[in-house]
């Protein structure tokens, strides 16, 4: 039997930190049928295994906890044995029957090191065999309301689990659990958070602002040293980023003019697009909202060069990728952050509109997320690309964000 392509996604797991702790991983085939494609838990083993080891799981995930869905199948085939362990959650389906067989296999495998997860509980007493070999329970938000989500986190309480919140869509479902005390939160909450008091721009961020416009403005690389002189931090942030395995350069850099000139205008003003986002200190692998910026930056960066050829159109298709989260990430109207930048009319109306090329690639990306894969199909047809050429820039973003963190701080 020939066995379908199968790519991997990834939806964030966060801490009470709101940090990335860890990942599900989404398998994903170049399928167009909804069905088809989200329903890879029925992929044989073997697609699984190939798919996380050609790939490679630490390329994927990092340092960070990586959770599979697997079915009775699949426990029961033996061939978890051939998979890494170290960073790996196994997350039982609400679908297997948790016999005492299934349970027995699920010890073994605690015993020799893996971790379990068990999907969508559903509390009853005669599962608490399961509940003491699980690591974590993750428990489906809209299968309960408030009462009995209070309820059953008290009876989860006296088992040694963590509790992981799904389908976490609001500032009030993120509340209401953190207050419950669940351990990690997943969802898509952090993705339009309620703003409750609008924040204004810190001093270093207006400072990137007006390096962003010099950029932009293709100033002279004097004028552009001249605020890295007034602005010692920047200056050794820049030069930290020059000489760490971020950029693939051959040399030690060892002033900011070296640095501008081997950077270039259009690879300096990425750079301090992710720096804006990052923040003070931040790290850019922790924050759900910055690498959801960054893979969109580079993800609408490749598909506008595969459609284009153009590097100046897949260069402007970076910033507007990255900078399409950034009214979530400074709690701001995204027309009043513009008016602080000198951004082509063409990223603007992408920005606020989604019109013209660029806000079409948005649109892709924003359905890439949402996981709805005919309308991509059709949206792509028009450019003669596939799904399976979307999947694998997807791919190929994950992996260099994992390489390089861009931890440009």
């Amino acid at each position: 039997m020939e066995l379908n392509k199968v790519f991997v996604g990834r939806q964030p797991i966060l801490n009470r930190g709101k940090k990335i702790f860890g990942y599900e991983l989404l398998f994903r085939n170049s399928v167009v049928s909804d069905a088809d494609v989200l329903n890879n838990i029925k992929a044989t083993a073997t697609v699984i295994v190939n798919t996380l080891n050609n790939i490679g799981l630490k390329r994927l995930i990092g340092e960070k906890k990586g959770f599979i869905n697997v079915d009775a199948e699949i426990l029961e085939s033996g061939i978890l044995d051939l998979l890494p362990k170290e960073n790996l959650v196994l997350e039982i389906l609400e679908t297997v029957e948790l016999t005492n067989n299934i349970v027995e296999l699920c010890k073994k495998l605690r015993i020799n090191g893996y971790q379990l997860a068990l999907d969508d509980f559903i509390y009853c007493e005669p599962l608490s065999p399961a509940m003491r070999t699980a690591n974590y329970i993750k428990i489906d938000l809209p299968m309960y309301n408030r009462q009995s989500l209070t309820r059953v986190v008290g009876q989860l309480k006296s088992y040694p689990v963590k509790l992981l919140a799904e389908k976490v869509e609001t500032k009030e479902d993120f509340d209401l659990c953190y207050a419950l005390g669940f351990d990690f939160f997943q969802g898509y909450f952090f993705a339009k958070p309620s703003v409750v008091t609008a924040k204004s721009l810190s001093p270093a961020q207006l400072v990137l602002i007006e390096l962003s416009r010099a950029l932009s403005r293709e100033d002279e690389f004097y004028t552009i040293e001249a605020l890295f002189k007034k602005n010692p931090e920047l200056n050794y942030k820049l030069l930290k980023f020059m000489n760490s395995a971020a950029f693939y350069a051959t040399e030690k850099i060892t002033s900011v003019r070296q640095s501008l000139a081997l950077l270039g205008y259009r690879n300096l003003q990425k750079w301090v697009t992710l720096l804006l986002f990052a923040g003070e200190g931040g790290d850019s692998r922790l924050s759900p909202l910055l690498e959801r910026a960054a893979l969109r930056g580079r993800i609408m960066e490749l598909l506008a060069k595969k459609i284009t050829n153009d590097p100046v159109i897949a260069d402007s298709a970076f910033m507007t990728g990255a900078l399409s989260m950034i009214d979530s990430l400074l709690e701001m109207s995204i027309t009043n952050i513009l008016s602080e930048f000198n951004l082509s009319q063409d990223i603007n109306n992408a920005l606020i509109n989604r019109e013209g090329f660029l806000g079409k690639l948005i649109i892709i990306i924003e359905l890439l997320e949402q996981e709805r894969f005919n309308l991509i199909h059709e949206m792509l047809s028009e450019y003669a690309v596939t799904l399976e050429d979307l999947f694998s820039m997807e791919i190929n973003a994950i992996v260099e964000f994992e390489a390089t963190g861009t931890n440009v701080m």
